[in-house]
């Protein structure tokens, strides 16, 4: 499989007379269907590339996360008139 190549459309961006050329300006229009179908071959491409590696990158993951420390939490500090602290839960994103 052939990765995928976005296509290049010049867009002209100036800021402070400093003109420049950003010929990828385009995939930032993220409700675009054209936008959302180029990152979905993107995904593809690479989730079939990186198959083979499938079992190494769930050891890799489960070795990673064993070493982490799951439920933490610090204590709570005080900074502009407000408490703060820092809480990580199991299961939720880091």
């Amino acid at each position: 499989m052939n990765p995928p190549v976005a296509k290049r459309v010049d867009h002209e961006l100036t800021k402070h007379d400093d003109v420049r050329i950003d010929p990828y300006y385009w995939l930032n229009q993220r409700e675009n269907e054209e936008v959302l179908t180029y990152l979905r071959s993107e995904n593809r491409y690479t989730k079939d590339t990186l198959a083979p590696t499938k079992n190494l990158q769930e050891q890799l993951f489960a070795e990673i996360t064993g070493r982490i420390k799951q439920t933490d939490m610090s204590v709570p500090y005080y900074m502009n008139g407000y408490y703060y602290q820092i809480r990580y839960e199991e299961g939720k994103e880091h």
